[in-house]
């Protein structure tokens, strides 16, 4: 990514299609994950945030995350701007290893500069790109398998 390609990030409010809320994803053969497929029973709470990342007019990037008030965290301490969680996040495949996860998570610090970020993880190969650059790995306090239970990491 050159550095004059800037990210834009655009927000998908889910919408309710007969009785489910879904969030408005484009549907793309560059994105593994399928949580961007996930359909809801109730309206989600105005604290969830589902977001593309654009550059340009092509998607490179997907999140949901969720923001949360002050408040002291038995492992994160105090959080007296809060907390903003990201749940979910993939780079387009074909993106992958270009530097656009790092700027991605720049923009969403950029738009949020308050809260402390960190992130909710339970995959192996995700698990390299927040070790990658520099976050703290919080482990579960009794974690019987390492390399599938959820961990949380934090911006240092």
């Amino acid at each position: 990514m050159s550095g004059d390609e800037r990210l834009q990030i655009v927000s998908r409010t889910p919408r309710r299609k007969r009785r489910y809320w879904y969030p408005t994803f484009e549907s793309s053969s560059d994105f593994e994950m399928r949580w961007w497929r996930d359909r809801y029973e109730n309206e989600p709470p105005p604290e969830d945030h589902w977001v593309s990342i654009m550059l340009g007019a092509r998607e490179v990037a997907r999140s949901k995350y969720v923001m949360t008030g002050a408040r002291v965290d038995p492992v994160l301490g105090d959080l007296p701007h809060g907390q903003l969680d990201i749940l979910a996040f993939e780079v387009a495949v074909p993106l992958r290893g270009k530097g656009i996860g790092r700027a991605t998570v720049q923009a969403i610090r950029d738009r949020h500069p308050l809260p402390r970020l960190t992130a909710l993880n339970d995959g192996v190969e995700s698990r390299k790109f927040w070790d990658g650059i520099g976050w703290i790995r919080h482990e579960p306090p009794r974690a019987t398998l390492k390399s599938v239970e959820r961990v949380t990491y934090s911006e240092p």
